[in-house]
């Protein structure tokens, strides 16, 4: 179950604001932040609320179980692999994220949960970077 970086409206419309300040740089600008480091945090905040279970195994948490495919002004996180039998592979997140199984009744939404809380700290990013580079070039 990927997830993918999304603005709500408020954060959209101060996004549009300062990349039209300066426009042929800002969809560069944009696309450094977030394939930067932006998909870099919200992996690791994902991460950070990722269950552990109590099975003396390695773990997805401590195995760089995300990975992430760039877009343009954008990315998307998702598992590793596919199937849980396959080596490497960290397919089966998305079961107790989404609480499926006898063992884990119960949805964690570690996802969601990761993306809400990089969420401000990338928008912050992106219009600190929007902002400096308006002051450098745009005076």
């Amino acid at each position: 179950m990927p997830i993918k970086y999304e603005l709500d409206h408020e954060q959209s419309m101060k996004l549009f604001d300062a990349m039209a300040k300066i426009p042929k740089l800002s969809e560069e600008l944009a696309n450094k932040v977030l394939h930067g480091g932006g998909s870099q945090l919200m992996m690791q905040k994902i991460i950070d609320f990722t269950p552990v279970s109590k099975v003396d195994k390695k773990h997805a948490k401590s195995s760089k179980p995300l990975k992430d495919t760039m877009i343009n002004l954008g990315f998307e996180i998702k598992t590793k692999g596919g199937a849980a039998k396959n080596k490497g592979s960290f397919g089966y997140l998305v079961f107790p994220n989404e609480g499926r199984g006898s063992s884990n009744p119960i949805a964690q939404r570690f996802f969601e949960k990761g993306m809400e809380q990089s969420n401000p700290e990338i928008f912050e990013q992106l219009l600190a970077a929007l902002d400096e580079a308006h002051n450098i070039i745009g005076k």
